[in-house]
């Protein structure tokens, strides 16, 4: 595809040869001669590459055919797109896939093999149903949903348009609660409502989202939820969020908007976040946090804080070595 043609369709500036024609995309310490690569800064020209043509921020002088844009890893993103398209199922119902009679099928759907869909099921247009994957009864699929192999979404479920589910995630199974009887046993509280995934929502491989237990769990838009993250029922999610992998909220826990949270981060029971917080890796949270902050540690603190705790943490040894030796000073008889 010629330079130029990318330029016009992820909206940058040609500089230099519009008509270089790429042949791929690369890395930027890996690229060959034909293949378009990135650079988010010009200091980042500093570093040598072989790449034909780059994407570049202004201001920048690649010294070769270059797409001048704003933001060059959106930019780069969409090209990759361009080059290295999807390669799309053919619309159809696999033979050894089983899809019950009262399941409503959109246009375009593709079913891979041994797939099944349960009773009352219904699914948009262009779905696409990995192999082995199981779709119970009444679930819910907008347009365009993406459903890798091995995925269990229990009955129930209902996902908005343009979802996509990786590889064994279990959306829907029932969440983790129990009450002691008389005699000190658990009885299961019936987990009986539904999980919703809005719009834009990508869920990561062999990720959990339980049910509600009354009511539902829900997944605000264009959230995006890595991979072996467990959500508990109840849950209540805004739009936009992130999550990386290993995540672990409880049950009941409500999160605003634009949450991000790093790897292992986990969330108590009914803790409510607010939009826009920001949680380090391994952040503990157990109590509300505003929103609008970063925070890091367990329990939860603003990262101010946090950071001076640190080093006062790695000073301990100095420190604990320093009392004893004032202790057994002390202990010195007098002269």
């Amino acid at each position: 595809m010629r330079l130029s043609e990318i330029a016009r369709r992820i909206g940058g500036e040609v500089l230099g040869d519009g008509g270089f024609e790429v042949r791929d995309v690369a890395e930027y310490d890996s690229a060959a001669p034909d293949t378009l690569s990135c650079v988010e800064s010009p200091e980042g020209l500093k570093s040598p590459t072989s790449a034909g043509a780059l994407i570049v921020p202004p201001g920048a002088d690649p010294g070769r055919p270059a797409i001048c844009c704003q933001n060059p890893k959106l930019a780069f993103a969409r090209a990759v797109g361009l080059l290295r398209p999807s390669a799309l199922p053919a619309p159809g119902i696999h033979p050894s896939a089983q899809v019950a009679e009262s399941a409503r099928m959109g246009e375009g759907v593709s079913v891979g093999p041994a797939a099944s869909i349960g009773a009352g099921a219904e699914l948009g247009d262009r779905c696409r149903i990995g192999a082995g994957a199981r779709l119970g009864e009444r679930v819910k699929l907008g347009a365009d949903c993406v459903i890798y192999p091995n995925c269990v979404l229990y009955p129930g479920t209902q996902l908005g348009n343009r979802v996509i589910v990786h590889a064994g995630a279990v959306v829907g199974a029932d969440g983790f609660g129990y009450v002691r009887d008389e005699s000190g046993g658990l009885v299961k509280f019936p987990q009986t409502g539904v999980v919703v995934i809005e719009d834009d929502v990508e869920i990561g491989a062999n990720a959990t989202i339980d049910r509600g237990a009354l009511g539902e769990t829900r997944i605000g838009r264009g959230t995006k939820i890595d991979n072996l993250v467990q959500v508990a029922h109840n849950v209540v999610m805004g739009e936009g969020c992130i999550l990386a992998g290993q995540v672990g909220i409880s049950g009941s826990a409500r999160l605003g908007r634009g949450v991000v949270m790093g790897g292992q981060v986990g969330v108590a029971d009914h803790v409510v976040i607010g939009d826009g917080a920001q949680l380090g890796a391994q952040t503990g949270v157990t109590k509300d946090l505003e929103g609008g902050k970063i925070y890091l540690d367990a329990p939860a603190t603003e990262a101010g804080e946090a950071r001076r705790r640190l080093a006062v943490y790695r000073r301990l040894p100095e420190i604990l070595r320093r009392l004893g030796a004032l202790e057994a000073k002390l202990r010195e008889p007098k002269k």
